[in-house]
């Protein structure tokens, strides 16, 4: 008797085990393989002309799905709501002009944070100069 229960812990143990490795390969795989919206930003730039301050983007879509630019915001400064939101396909570079309402300082640097509806948040560096 103690020998059957045995053997059919041991067996159900490697089931489950077996169950769980499965998974486990099943869901790295995955992980590795899945790209969601990945932007590589290519150029961002804060500038002034006649009509304002002006914020630059220039973004790519290295991921496997479109990614959507909902806000963005100029780090402690002001914040943009973008409607509608930037729509950014895979494989697909777009360059945008937005109107900002505060004044800037020359030769100083602002983090420029770019906010996707997936949650995923961009921060860059840009230092404002004279063009």
């Amino acid at each position: 008797m103690n020998r059957l229960l045995a053997t059919i812990f041991v067996v159900g143990l490697s089931i489950a085990l077996t169950v769980a490795g499965i998974a486990l390969v099943t869901t790295m795989y995955n992980s590795m393989m899945w790209r969601p919206e990945s932007l590589k930003i290519l150029e961002t730039r804060i500038y002034r002309n006649e009509s304002g301050w002006w914020l630059y983007i220039e973004v790519y879509n290295a991921g496997d799905s479109t990614a959507e630019i909902h806000k963005v915001e100029i780090y402690g400064v002001e914040e943009h709501a973008i409607d509608p939101s930037i729509k950014v396909e895979p494989g697909q570079t777009i360059q945008r002009h937005i109107k900002l309402d505060r004044e800037y300082s020359y030769e100083t640097m602002y983090t420029i944070k770019l906010y996707l509806k997936t949650g995923t948040l961009y921060p860059v560096l840009e230092k404002v100069t004279k063009t």
